[in-house]
């Protein structure tokens, strides 16, 4: 019984500092997933902006599921070669005159025999090129009166 015990406490051991540090940095990856799902929108009209990302999922065929306009989130889904799900959060940037939009779309794919589907982000460039220049339409044509 003593001699697992020596294993057990090897597996207590705290991580380092540079360890610890690292597991916070964001990955180069990570950072131009981020790039590539938000943008900055010059205008702290957050409700304006809710209803141009609720414009741009509807014309890109979701289903609006949930819109929380105190919280900036939206969620909607569609199927198209299977379930897709996004998720949009509008945000005014304190003390600055913009507000930021992120955008991650998922294909929900079942998983036989579990309880839980798996999301698994879309990673294509066109998708949220074609989401935000439909928002940056829209915003446009709002802000103009047209």
């Amino acid at each position: 019984m003593l001699a697992g015990s020596p294993l057990l406490l090897a597996g207590c051991i705290a991580p380092t500092a540079d360890q610890q540090a690292s597991a916070f940095t964001p990955t180069s990856t990570a950072v131009a997933a981020r790039a590539r799902q938000s943008r900055r929108f010059d205008t702290t009209d957050q409700a304006m902006m809710m209803q141009a990302a609720l414009g741009a999922l509807q014309d890109l065929g979701f289903t609006i599921e949930e819109s929380q306009a105190d919280a900036g989130v939206i969620v909607g889904s569609k199927v198209a070669g299977g379930r897709i799900r996004a998720q949009v959060s509008v945000r005014r940037v304190p003390a600055q005159p913009f507000s930021v939009v992120r955008a991650t779309f998922q294909r929900i794919v079942p998983r036989p025999g579990a309880m839980l589907a798996l999301g698994e982000t879309l990673d294509d460039p066109l998708l949220y090129q074609g989401f935000f220049d439909r928002i940056a339409q829209s915003a446009f044509l709002t802000a103009h009166e047209i």
